[in-house]
């Protein structure tokens, strides 16, 4: 079993979208463990409306590339569209950031709200 860690956004219904999606979480891997939600505001102005985030954190013996499958379905299953983003809009999120040891996404592990959420888990 490996330790997997991951994020969630939305900023559209964000409380109703992130509530899914944790459900859907809760459904594929039993153990998971979420954070408080964050609101925060990107800083590259491209997305008008805040952000929810959570951070998620579980186990599985899943490779790492079902992992990644399992996300990318609860985010199609919740109607997220490429053509969303272009429109500022992000139903839902969900990024994996460490599998194991190796931080998949090294840029998003670092930002201030995944370093802020991170405590939760620890403490």
């Amino acid at each position: 079993m490996v330790k997997i860690l991951v994020s969630l956004g939305s900023n559209i219904y964000s409380k109703q979208n992130i509530d899914r999606a944790r459900r859907m979480l809760a459904y594929y891997f039993p153990d998971v463990v979420f954070t408080q939600s964050i609101i925060t505001t990107a800083s590259d102005g491209k997305y008008p409306f805040p952000f929810r985030n959570v951070l998620a954190v579980f186990h599985s013996d899943l490779p790492l590339d079902e992992v990644i499958q399992k996300l990318k379905m609860i985010e199609f299953a919740m109607g997220r569209q490429p053509r969303d983003k272009d429109a500022g809009k992000v139903i839902i999120d969900i990024d994996l950031l460490q599998y194991g040891d190796e931080i998949v996404r090294p840029d998003d592990y670092e930002r201030a709200y995944v370093q802020s959420l991170l405590t939760q888990l620890i403490s």
